[in-house]
């Protein structure tokens, strides 16, 4: 089987020479990308300078709202007390170093899983990145504009990474081709030349780490440390990089294993529209699998019309749940009985157990008072999961019967936020509110949130008294 997607330039069909062609063609693409960003005459208004702003934004709102938590607050502190720092970022307690901010930037932005995603390549490239950009933009005091050119880069170059590694069973998105991704992020704040980012992403391809499932499945919170740990390695392959510390000029895989990592051969050529002006945001927490399921119960409850967030009546609880769904939304999210906050936000039963029963989406849905909810755990043991692989594209329904038998059904196709069906920037506005007003309250949420969406991208990432006064 050959290893070159439909229209990717033909190389080479020895896959020990597509693979060596990587690191150069990436290198490629990253100085086409800096050259199209630099080529426009007003940035701050081009399309692919709007979005990066909006994922910009949407990332660092769910950084703040992961900051809050107990958790990321004493990881917060054990890295200042492990090495001092004078890099400050709103919600942050501490003044931390650089590489203590990107690992603290990194484990809070998937506490709530409310961060964005890039669907073809199975991940969210902004994870990777943006904590990466902005500790180390912060550290070399660059700008806003140097800070979302790094962003917009090392999304595209994770997203098409993405694409072609198609990550395996087994093995989890956080932490693997992000390795990458923070790489050519880095090379870019860094300056690296040509050369120098050709040498990182060849080392990156090399050192690329493999984040295991596992860690999902177990409910275990170290899975939140993988997209920091990748990004801190990505950020010593670029410096290593320009010390001359390069990958090998020339990459030889076995063929057998390179096709088991990587199923067809990156496309690095310049598209006509970049990566991140097609991701999808997240208005509803975990997995975004699970988000067809909860849409489809919530239009189960609009369909009784029963009041929302009104909890169901003993008489109202369905007797049979069948949730049908795409392959992969059960490849990694069948969780017939989650035991913690982690496994509930990868379980399509859960999600839609718990909207089915009370009608909320925010994040507390996943705490761990709703999980031993008594009426959740008869709804789970009611609850069946089945796939359909003959219906394309993401979705769910449900079918449901009551207690004198009568059946309903309710689907979801679309979300709003995902490609086709993009939400506005009122709507993004309005969920970065919701996450940042509580924790930095509302006079810091609305000028941060003007500054990263309007602001003169030749000012710094924050305000000067925002971040003297953090």
């Amino acid at each position: 089987m050959s290893l070159r997607p439909k229209g990717t330039p033909r190389h080479n069909t020895n896959p020990d020479q597509i693979w060596s062609c990587w690191g150069k063609d990436a290198a490629t693409l990253v100085d086409a990308l800096g050259a199209l960003w630099d080529d426009q005459q007003r940035p701050s208004q081009h399309p692919i300078i709007k979005a990066t702003r909006l994922v910009l934004l949407d990332t660092a709102a769910a950084i703040v709202n992961g900051l809050a938590e107990s958790k990321i607050q004493a990881y917060a502190q054990n890295n200042a007390i492990l090495e001092q720092g004078y890099l400050h970022f709103p919600g942050v307690k501490q003044s931390l170093s650089m590489h203590g901010l990107i690992s603290v930037l990194s484990t809070a932005a998937p506490w709530n899983e409310l961060v964005e995603g890039h669907a073809t390549s199975h991940g969210r490239p902004a994870l990777h990145v943006v904590p990466l950009c902005i500790g180390l933009g912060l550290s070399r005091s660059a700008s806003l504009h140097q800070i979302l050119q790094a962003v917009m880069e090392g999304y595209e170059i994770g997203a098409r990474l993405g694409e072609a590694y198609a990550v395996p069973r087994g093995e989890h998105v956080d932490g693997t081709w992000g390795t990458v991704a923070a790489t050519a992020s880095a090379c870019r704040l860094l300056g690296n030349s040509h050369g120098q980012t050709q040498g990182a992403i060849n080392a990156a391809l090399c050192q690329m780490s493999r984040s295991l499932f596992a860690q999902v499945d177990s409910g275990a919170e170290s899975r939140l440390l993988a997209s920091g740990l990748s990004a801190l390695k990505g950020l010593q392959l670029a410096i290593g990089a320009k010390a001359g510390l390069h990958g090998p000029a020339e990459l030889s895989q076995p063929a057998g294993d390179h096709e088991q990592r990587w199923p067809i051969a990156p496309d690095f050529r310049i598209r006509p529209t970049c990566a991140i002006e097609n991701g999808y945001i997240k208005l509803y927490p975990g997995a975004r699998h699970l988000h067809y399921c909860m849409e489809a119960a919530l239009e189960w409850r609009r369909s009784q019309g029963l009041d929302p967030e009104r909890h169901l009546s003993e008489e109202q609880l369905p007797r049979t749940i069948t949730i049908t769904t795409y392959p992969e939304a059960a490849k990694y999210c069948d969780k017939a009985q989650p035991k913690n906050r982690i496994q509930a936000q990868f379980s399509l039963q859960y999600a839609t157990c718990i909207c089915l029963l009370k009608g909320r989406t925010d994040p507390s849905i996943f705490n761990q008072t709703e999980l031993t909810e008594p009426d959740l755990s008869l709804l789970l043991s009611r609850t069946k999961l089945q796939i359909d692989d003959q219906q394309n594209g993401r979705w769910a329904s449900l079918h449901t019967t009551n207690k004198q038998g009568k059946m309903h059904h309710s689907e979801s196709s679309t979300l709003k936020g995902d490609p086709g069906n993009p939400l506005t920037q009122a709507d993004r506005i309005k969920k970065a509110r919701q996450l940042m007003e509580g924790h930095l309250g509302k006079n810091t949420t609305e000028r941060l949130i003007e500054h990263w969406l309007e602001g003169n991208v030749h000012q710094k990432l924050i305000p000067y008294d925002i971040a003297t006064n953090n």
